[in-house]
C-alpha cells in the first residue's frame, strides 16, 4: 500500500533515472571514443600492412618474369653463334613478352668487354664500342661460379638511357648452347653477357598507381638508397625521399616519417606506424597519416638490394569511421534510453489518469448518493408542498369565477394561478431529477414562453438597473420540449444573469432557427465564470454563488430538461478578470429540435 500512495515518486524516479542513465552513457561514449580510435587504427594499419605485402609480392613476382625471361633467352639456339640477324629476331621476341614499357633494353655484351649489340623498346639497334670490361656487372658475368645465374644490380642511372627514371640492371653470363648440349664437350666457354635494363619507377608504378587505402590513401615505392621508385607526385620519382619531402615543405621537420624509413623500411624490415606529413594529396597543412609498409627482395640470391613499399592514409579517414561507429553506438544507446524515458514518462500518465478516474469515479458515487438524498427529500417536500399550492389554486379558482373576465384583477388571479401551477411542476420536476422521469411528447412555442417569464421579472429587472433587450425571431415553428420545463430553464438563465449584473447591466435574449433548431441566447454584461468553472456548472450542487444564494441546482436541473426534450444547452463566457469589466459576460445557448407537421404559432413581433 506505502508503494501505491507513492507510485508517483516512484514514476518520477524513474524518470530521473533513465535521464541520468542518458547523460552517463554519453560520458561512457566520449571515453571510449579514444580507445576506439586506438583500436580502429590498429585494424586499419594491419590492413594496410597487408596491402603493402600483397603490392611486394606483386612487385617480386614481376621481377622473377624478368629474370626468368632473361635465363630463357640466354639459352636460346639463335644467339649460338651470335650473328646479327639472329640477334635482331631474338630480341624483338623478348621485348615483346614483356608488358607495361618495363623493358627498355636488351644488350649483348662480347666476351672480351669491348662491344655491346642494343635494341630499345622501340625497335632502335645500335652498337656501342666503349668497354665495359672493368664495370662490376660484367666482371660478376665472366666467373665461372656465377654461370647460370642472373644477377640484379641496384636502382640507378649507371647507363645514358631515355627517361629521368631509376633503372635497373639484369646480367646474366652467355656461354655456348652447343658445348652445353655436348656431355664430351669441355666446359662451355664464356662468350659475353646478355643484359636486361629495366624502367625499375615503371615497374614499381605499373602496381601501386591505383592502390587505395581507404578513400584516399596510397602506396610509395623507395629503393635502397631511399629514393622514390613511385610516388602518385610525379616530381618525386628519383629523388631522395629524405630531400623531396624537405625542399616541398621545409618548416616541417619530417621527423616521424624519417625516422621510420632510416630505423625500419632501409633495413629491410616491415612494419606499421603513424607519422606526421605536410599534405596529402589535395590536402594542405599538417596531416597525420598512418602507414604500413613491406620489403621487397630485388635479388633472391643476394642480400641486397632491397626495396620498400609503404601504403599511407591520413588519420581524418580512421576518425570518420570511428566518428560513425561512435554515433551509431550512441544512437542505439540514446534509443534505449529514450525508450525507457518514454515509459516513465507514459507509466507516470497512465498513473494520473487512473488516479483521476479514480476521484471522478469517487465523485460520481458520492453525486449519486447525494441524488438518492434528494430525491427522498423531493418526495418529501412534494407531499408537504403540494397541499399548500392546491390550497391557493383552489382559492385562485374560486377567485376567477368572482371575477370578472378582462379586469385586471382577472388577468392578476390567472397570473397567481400559473405561477402556482409552475410552483407545482417544480416539485415535480425536483422529484424526478433524482427518479428519471419519462419525457412526454409536447411542443412549445419558444417566443410565447420567453414572453410570458419576462412579464414576470421585468419589473425585477428594472429595480436592479438592468437594461433588458429582446429580438424575438417572428414565424418561428414550435418546438420539443414541456412549456412548464422551458419556462424554468428561461427563468434559471435570466436569474442566473441577474445574480452576475449586481451594479446592472444589459440582458439581451434572442431566438432565431438554425437549421432544425430553435435557438434561444441569454447573454448578460456580467463579471463572467472561471475558465476551470466552465467544466463544472452543470453539475448538480455545484455552485459559484456566496453561500446561502444558491443550492447549484438550476443549472443541473436545466440542463436534465434541455436534455430530455432531445435539446442542447451551451454556455460562453469571458471572464472579468482576464479582459476586465468592459469585455465580460456570459451567454447560454439552448437549441430544442423543431417539430414537424405541427401549426406554426402566432407571431410574436419584436419587444424591447
Amino acid at each position: 500500500m506505502r508503494w501505491y500512495r507513492n507510485r508517483h515518486l516512484v514514476s518520477l524516479v524513474g524518470m530521473v533515472a533513465a535521464a541520468l542513465l542518458l547523460v552517463a552513457a554519453f560520458i561512457l561514449g566520449l571515453v571510449s571514443f579514444g580507445k576506439m580510435r586506438q583500436v580502429v587504427a590498429e585494424e586499419f594499419n594491419a590492413q594496410q600492412l597487408v596491402l603493402a605485402r600483397n603490392l611486394a609480392t606483386l612487385i617480386r613476382q614481376d621481377l622473377d618474369f624478368l629474370r626468368r625471361e632473361l635465363l630463357v633467352l640466354n639459352q636460346s639456339p639463335f644467339l649460338d653463334p651470335v650473328t646479327p640477324e639472329a640477334w635482331r629476331n631474338r630480341m624483338k621476341i623478348a621485348l615483346a613478352s614483356v608488358e607495361g614499357g618495363e623493358l627498355l633494353e636488351v644488350r649483348y655484351i662480347d666476351a672480351e668487354g669491348a662491344s655491346t649489340q642494343i635494341m630499345t623498346a622501340s625497335g632502335a639497334e645500335r652498337v656501342e664500342a666503349a668497354g665495359v670490361r672493368a664495370t662490376v656487372a660484367f666482371e660478376w658475368a665472366a666467373r665461372p661460379e656465377n654461370r647460370g645465374k642472373v644477377l640484379v644490380s641496384a636502382a640507378r642511372q649507371p647507363l645514358d638511357v631515355q627517361r629521368n627514371a631509376l633503372t635497373l640492371l639484369m646480367v646474366t653470363p652467355h656461354l655456348s648452347v652447343r658445348q652445353l648440349a655436348t656431355t664430351t664437350a669441355p666446359a662451355p666457354e664464356f662468350e659475353g653477357a646478355l643484359v636486361f635494363v629495366v624502367d625499375a619507377s615503371a615497374l614499381a608504378r605499373r602496381f601501386t598507381a591505383d592502390a587505395r587505402s581507404g578513400t584516399t590513401g596510397y602506396a610509395w615505392v623507395i629503393d635502397d638508397t631511399g629514393a622514390f621508385l613511385a610516388h602518385p607526385m610525379a616530381d618525386f620519382i628519383g629523388k631522395n625521399a629524405f630531400t623531396a619531402r624537405h625542399e616541398k615543405d621545409p618548416h616541417l621537420g619530417f621527423e616521424g616519417i624519417n625516422a621510420i624509413m632510416r630505423d625500419f623500411m632501409l633495413r629491410g624490415q616491415e612494419g606499421v606506424g603513424e607519422y606526421e606529413s605536410g599534405w596529402h594529396r589535395e590536402m594542405v597543412g599538417p596531416v597525420r597519416k598512418l602507414i604500413g609498409y613491406c620489403p621487397i627482395r630485388v635479388d633472391p640470391d643476394r642480400p641486397g638490394p632491397v626495396w620498400s613499399v609503404a601504403v599511407v592514409a591520413p588519420t581524418s579517414e580512421v576518425q570518420g569511421m570511428v566518428r560513425s561507429l561512435f554515433l551509431g553506438q550512441l544512437f542505439v544507446q540514446s534509443a534505449i534510453v529514450l525508450a525507457i524515458l518514454a515509459g516513465s514518462i507514459s507509466l507516470l500518465r497512465m498513473e494520473r489518469y487512473w488516479s483521476n478516474l479514480r476521484k471522478e469515479k469517487e465523485r460520481e458515487i458520492n453525486l449519486s448518493s447525494r441524488l438518492a438524498a434528494l430525491g427522498t427529500l423531493a418526495a418529501g417536500v412534494a407531499h408537504e408542498v403540494n397541499n399548500p399550492i392546491a390550497i391557493v389554486l383552489g382559492f385562485a379558482d374560486l377567485l376567477l369565477e368572482k371575477t370578472p373576465p378582462g379586469t385586471e384583477a382577472h388577468e392578476q388571479l390567472k397570473i397567481i394561478e400559473k405561477q402556482a401551477m409552475a410552483c407545482k411542476k417544480i416539485v415535480e420536476n425536483l422529484g424526478s431529477f433524482a427518479r428519471g422521469p419519462v419525457q412526454r411528447d409536447e411542443t412549445v412555442d419558444v417566443n410565447a414562453e420567453l414572453q410570458r417569464v419576462l412579464a414576470i421579472v421585468r419589473n425585477t429587472l428594472l429595480t436592479e438597473k438592468i437594461r433588458c433587450t429582446a429580438a424575438l425571431e417572428d414565424g418561428l415553428p414550435l418546438a420539443r420540449g414541456d412549456p412548464q420545463g422551458i419556462q424554468q430553464v428561461l427563468l434559471n438563465l435570466i436569474t442566473n444573469a441577474r445574480s452576475a449584473m449586481k451594479s446592472g447591466g444589459t440582458l439581451t435574449l434572442r431566438t432565431r432557427r438554425v437549421d432544425d433548431s430553435v435557438e434561444v441566447e441569454v447573454s448578460d454584461t456580467g463579471h463572467g465564470i472561471l475558465p476551470k468553472d466552465l467544466e463544472r456548472i452543470f453539475d448538480p450542487f455545484f455552485t459559484t454563488k456566496a453561500p446561502g444564494e444558491g443550492l447549484g441546482l438550476g443549472l443541473s436541473i436545466s440542463h436534465g430538461i434541455i436534455e430530455k426534450a432531445g435539446g442542447t444547452i451551451t454556455v460562453e463566457s469571458r471572464y472579468q478578470g482576464d479582459l476586465g469589466p468592459e469585455r465580460s459576460g456570459t451567454t447560454f445557448r439552448v437549441l430544442l429540435p423543431v417539430v414537424h407537421g405541427a401549426p406554426g404559432p402566432v407571431d410574436a413581433g419584436h419587444a424591447a
